[in-house]
């Protein structure tokens, strides 16, 4: 009987993710369907107990991925039960590799995990609901932290649930230098807004979207710093165009996410939904061009992503999911590097990492919360051989 390892991967995976409360509404989706089966329902019950669950946690340090899959696979066919048997191991195997499922996470009372990397006398928070928005006439808000996100209408700003932020605001409805407003996340914050066409967008922490009052007639234009998901309003009329120091994102009606962190050397657009054209700035300036397959820009189908790199721009297929989980609410970790792992910890914690005696080569895989605390992040990657001491607000690493 031949069974697809990814498949029998991504269901573990997503077993994981609903016992942690992570899971995504298009997991929902997959686990409802795959739940149809009688026999699965059964295995998922059994899976997700919390009895179930506090007999294995403790076995999870010790399981060796590789070669329990190697071992499960050698005995598919044998027979049914075995087969059903197998199902269950390897949805124990993905929870037992995934970072999700720590009891820090699932919120089992199973004692303090064992050999935490970190010597943290002092916990910092997660980030959390900040931003300023700085009106046209130069006034700077701090808007209110209890609140998700801010709504540009034509009677003025409100927030989402419909209280007013201002009121009062002249504009002739089109889009001018003097309109623009800036919506500004610290380190450790984030928001959204929807802009007055009806574009939802996501601003992730230390972030910068520009963006005017009312559009133009002609076009829609946003200016960003950072990184954001843009849940556009389709418009066949007037195109939605992100502009970055590197690129330029022209789009009609999609679903994408962009990163365009100024200290990071890459710069992506990954796409959702939709299709979006990528084009590198001054691309009409340059004596020689940077080309892909012959062109000077780049088209994004859904599930593709975009990166500047340098003077190149190429695309090439991925898993979007570690590109949009924080939008959910999560960190998504695939064999990511440590350093890159990091950076989005000094952002969303507001730390400063500091690396002594290099930088560790290492890379992790799961799914963490992106509202547990930095003493919470670092116990979860205690299996590692990194060391990580906190002072102040300096995260020290050594190798």
């Amino acid at each position: 009987m031949e069974v697809n390892r990814k498949d029998l991967l991504d269901i573990g995976r997503i077993i994981a993710r609903s016992i942690s409360g992570a899971i995504t509404a298009t997991e929902q989706v997959k686990l409802d369907d795959w739940l149809k089966d009688n026999a699965n329902r059964q295995l998922y019950k059994e899976l997700t107990s919390a009895d179930s669950i506090s007999k294995t946690l403790p076995e999870f340090e010790n399981f060796d991925a590789n070669e329990g899959y190697q071992r499960l696979s050698e005995s598919i066919g044998k027979s049914q039960e075995r087969f059903r048997w197998y199902w269950a191991a390897v949805a124990v195997l993905v929870v037992c590799i995934s970072t999700t499922l720590t009891v820090y996470l699932v919120g089992w009372d199973a004692g303090p995990p064992s050999a935490p990397i970190s010597s943290l006398h002092d916990d910092i928070a997660p980030g959390r609901n900040r931003a300023t928005l700085t009106l046209a006439d130069g006034r700077a808000v701090a808007l209110d932290e209890s609140r998700l996100g801010i709504v540009i209408g034509k009677d003025g700003i409100t927030y989402d649930d419909g209280d007013l932020l201002t009121e009062g605001i002249e504009n002739d409805g089109h889009s001018s230098d003097v309109n623009l407003l800036e919506l500004t996340t610290p380190n450790g914050g984030t928001y959204q807004v929807t802009l007055s066409d009806g574009t939802k967008v996501w601003l992730n922490a230390a972030s910068k979207l520009t963006y005017p009052l009312y559009f133009s007639e002609t076009e829609r234009v946003v200016t960003l710093v950072g990184e954001a998901f843009f849940s556009v309003n389709s418009d066949t009329k007037k195109p939605f165009k992100v502009i970055t120091e590197r690129h330029e994102v022209h789009v009609l009606g999609t679903e994408f996410n962009v990163t365009a962190y100024p200290d990071e050397e890459e710069a992506k657009t990954t796409l959702v939904e939709g299709k979006v054209r990528l084009s590198l700035m001054g691309l009409k300036r340059r004596r020689r061009v940077p080309v892909f397959n012959g062109a000077r820009q780049v088209e994004l189908v859904a599930g593709q992503q975009g990166t500047i790199r340098g003077d190149c721009l190429i695309k090439g297929t991925v898993d979007v999911d570690p590109y949009v989980a924080w939008k959910e609410g999560y960190f998504y970790f695939k064999q990511t590097p440590l350093e890159e792992i990091l950076r989005q910890v000094a952002r969303w914690y507001d730390v400063e990492v500091v690396y002594e005696g290099g930088v560790p080569h290492e890379t992790f895989s799961g799914d963490i919360r992106r509202d547990v605390s930095l003493r919470g992040l670092l116990d979860i990657l205690q299996h590692s051989t990194i060391n990580v001491t906190l002072e102040g607000r300096r995260l020290i690493v050594r190798k």
